[in-house]
């Protein structure tokens, strides 16, 4: 193979996990935003109006699905840049790639996409449990995923997986106390405290995991 046709193999898995997600992003705007008739909107006379076709049940959800996004786009980008088409463009470029890692990577990179779309619609405060339980699940696989390739020598950041074990392990206690330990009527009333106790960590992990990784992410 040609170092172009090598190049074209890993972008077009680069577009795969790209429009997977790109779906997921979209589903989860659409869950959050109402859909109202044109005879049944309101003027946007106030302030609040303009925001009366948000759900609000499910904004925060929204927000931490978007700060999960981004740095899993951009480390998928990274990762499949520094490992499969930066090499090819060295003085002494490989004949070939592994095709074993390579579909490996795409299959995994595949599956965290549709947990993605799994996750947007799992949005609603009343359902925060398997919003959460979803994003354990994909913390878990990008853990065993980053482990395998860092036992093949691939350029995982270690700190990728500290990050994916310490998340898995805290949505599991939130999840684990709210079903075991605090008493209340599934079904009809919403543990608030669980709720906004796990969205508050998620959210600041999320930005502090983000800058820690900033130069990884954005360094070409």
């Amino acid at each position: 193979m040609t170092v172009d046709s090598m190049t074209e193999v890993v972008e077009n898995i680069q577009s795969i996990y790209t429009i997977v997600l790109a779906l997921a992003i979209a589903e989860a705007f659409n869950q959050a935003i109402k859909e109202s008739k044109p005879r049944a909107e309101k003027h946007a006379t106030t302030l609040a109006n303009w925001f009366d076709c948000i759900h609000p049940s499910r904004f925060v959800s929204l927000i931490v699905f978007l700060m999960l996004a981004a740095p899993f786009f951009q480390g998928n980008q990274k990762y499949l840049y520094v490992q499969y088409i930066e090499p090819l463009h060295r003085a002494i470029p490989p004949k070939t790639i592994s095709a074993t890692w390579l579909n490996f990577d795409c299959l995994v990179f595949t599956l965290e996409a549709g947990l993605f779309f799994v996750m947007s619609r799992s949005l609603s405060a009343r359902r925060w449990q398997q919003f959460y339980a979803t994003i354990g699940i994909l913390m878990l696989i990008d853990f065993f995923w980053a482990l395998m390739e860092k036992w093949h020598g691939a350029a995982v950041p270690r700190e990728w997986l500290w990050f994916d074990i310490i998340a898995a392990v805290i949505l599991a206690a939130f999840i684990v106390v709210d079903r075991f330990f605090i008493r209340y009527e599934r079904g009809k009333e919403l543990n608030y405290y669980c709720y906004w106790g796990i969205s508050i960590v998620a959210m600041l992990g999320l930005i502090y995991g983000y800058f820690c990784q900033l130069d990884y992410l954005i360094e070409y």
